[in-house]
């Protein structure tokens, strides 16, 4: 099944490729069609969006040659050339040719599909930051809530920036894990979506409960330590530029998490479940489930499990803790046979500064601006 799935990228890969040739030899016009896509649509029978998108791809493969070879080799999918084409815009179309050698080797050792975004990610920023564009904030937040006359119902719609989206899809998560414990307990069944409505009611109703001081925001953002000159992510994995946190700088709840090789900076509990510093220091050191099959499930929607059990002896401590999925956590027959931790583990802060040093691995190899 898996050799099919990368066969058909290679057919794909093949067919942009006399897609290109047929469009640059203006095969098209034998009929008297004006336009390519236009004769793509009609005689393919595409949708005329999914026609141009179709050109644009074989078009840019002329030039893409180290990305045609991963292809053809296996190490990327068809789907990898479509998601460096929505970073490799047309401004940093030349950097890409420049960078493309080890973009590519990059792409090659990134095993989960977060991992290559990731990569682009910074890529796409530091060519920004090289060339003078400013970065491209999102959209400011906004939320509509329109209420029927007759019945009193709200329908709720919006738009949320990354750092509100952060701020409120944690705590959302958060209130669904503990409202489906307590359904479980109680033999309630509701839907994700249910669940979802009445954390974020339980939200505004302890809001109204609230003492009056005003809140402090509570989110985690992963960074280098030259955070200032670098570009940072937050727990969930979302890509941002440091002058995106600038506004929270002064209001926000800041905690710093220091992995320092052996050091140890969350001691043992005696506690049977995670909580507090030590739950958050593993989301932090771990990002996303930690099971073997290469889970890609954040850790801000996952449980911190204990490695060896509490009842087997095991202590509650980061070096015995670890990041799983609620599904594989849950599930007795998915749980596979974790290697104990050590001080020396590969951490979260480790992850994004081999990212940035590999960005930075790209311009050092490319010492001369594109022609």
């Amino acid at each position: 099944m898996l050799e099919g799935q990368l066969a058909e990228s290679r057919v794909k890969l093949r067919n942009a490729q006399i897609l290109a040739e047929w469009e640059s030899r203006r095969c098209y016009r034998s009929d008297g069609s004006a336009r390519a896509a236009e004769a793509l649509s009609r005689d393919a029978k595409r949708d005329p969006s999914a026609a141009r998108r179709e050109l644009r791809r074989a078009e840019r493969l002329l030039d893409m040659r180290h990305v045609v070879a991963a292809v053809f080799d296996g190490a990327l999918g068809i789907d990898h050339v479509d998601l460096i084409l929505r970073y490799a815009t047309e401004r940093r179309w030349e950097y890409f040719l420049r960078d493309e050698v080890v973009l590519v080797e990059l792409l090659r050792r990134a095993r989960l599909w977060e991992d290559a975004r990731h990569i682009l990610a910074y890529w796409a920023m530091r060519v920004d930051d090289e060339i003078g564009v400013p970065p491209n904030h999102p959209e400011a937040s906004s939320v509509y809530l329109s209420r029927h006359e007759v019945t009193g119902e709200g329908d709720l719609v919006g738009h949320l920036g990354p750092i509100h989206a952060e701020i409120v899809d944690g705590e959302l998560t958060r209130l669904m894990q503990q409202i489906r414990r307590d359904d479980k307990a109680m033999g309630v069944t509701r839907s994700a979506g249910e669940r979802r409505a009445e954390a974020l009611v339980l939200m505004a109703s302890r809001s109204i409960n609230a003492t009056g001081a005003t809140a402090r925001p509570l989110f985690q953002i992963i960074a280098g330590a030259d955070v200032a000159a670098r570009w940072c992510e937050t727990a969930s994995g979302v890509v941002l530029h440091p002058s995106q946190l600038e506004p929270w700088l002064g209001r926000a709840v800041l905690e710093t998490f220091l992995f320092d090789g052996p050091t140890n900076i969350i001691g043992v509990s005696r506690k049977r479940t995670f909580t507090g510093a030590t739950r958050r220091a593993i989301r932090v050191r771990d990002r996303r489930c930690q099971h073997a099959s290469g889970c890609s499930v954040p850790a801000t929607h996952c449980d911190v499990d204990h490695i060896t059990p509490w009842a087997s002896g095991g202590d509650t401590s980061q070096w015995n803790g670890r990041v799983l999925c609620a599904t594989h956590n849950r599930h007795g027959d998915l749980r596979d046979r974790p290697t104990p931790l050590t001080p020396h583990r590969y951490t979260a802060a480790d992850e994004v500064v081999a990212r940035q040093a590999a960005c930075d691995a790209v311009f050092h190899d490319a010492t001369a601006p594109p022609v």
